[in-house]
């Protein structure tokens, strides 16, 4: 008797947690590529690991280790304006991942450029979209910083036009 509930307790913990997180953007920013010339910068602020680790991930500028004679990056705390609420991912808790459910990420990225005297100040809107489904698992590698990197290099793309 306490083999079969520990089994169970196994099986039903192991499929309530068998929806995996997967993240994606809009679909015009899916497929964009950086084929522009990169500037040279020096991150000032590499502590605010997640907003260096989506610059990095955008792949917008070449991150140098130098500081003189670049231009020098100070990035921002990311801004978010998702609610907290978790109600869209209710569905597919119920339904143990079968049914998909998303959750909108809006954030404000911003950062500035310090050069020749100059400052630039540049802020996007990013929207992620994080999905929760059983079938996420051959998805593994469209994590939240990936995915937002993306975003930022299709609003940096979409504004430099």
């Amino acid at each position: 008797m306490k083999l079969k509930v520990l089994t169970y307790s196994f099986l039903l913990s192991g499929l309530l947690c068998s929806c995996i997180p997967s993240y994606n953007v809009s679909k015009e920013y899916r497929n964009v590529k950086a084929d522009f010339q990169k500037q040279n910068v020096f991150v000032a602020n590499k502590d605010l690991k997640t907003e260096f680790e989506i610059l990095k991930n955008s792949n917008i500028y070449n991150i140098v280790e130098d500081s003189t004679n670049t231009a020098i990056l100070k990035l921002y705390p990311i801004h978010s304006y998702s609610p907290p609420c978790g109600n869209p991912m209710i569905g597919s808790m119920l339904t143990v991942g079968l049914l998909p459910s998303y959750f909108p990420y809006t954030e404000t990225y911003s950062y500035d450029i310090f050069e020749n005297n100059t400052t630039k100040n540049y802020q996007y809107k990013l929207e992620v979209y994080q999905s929760l489904w059983l079938f996420n698992i051959f998805r593994l590698g469209k994590t939240y910083k990936k995915q937002t990197g993306k975003a930022l290099l299709g609003n940096y793309i979409a504004s430099n036009k």
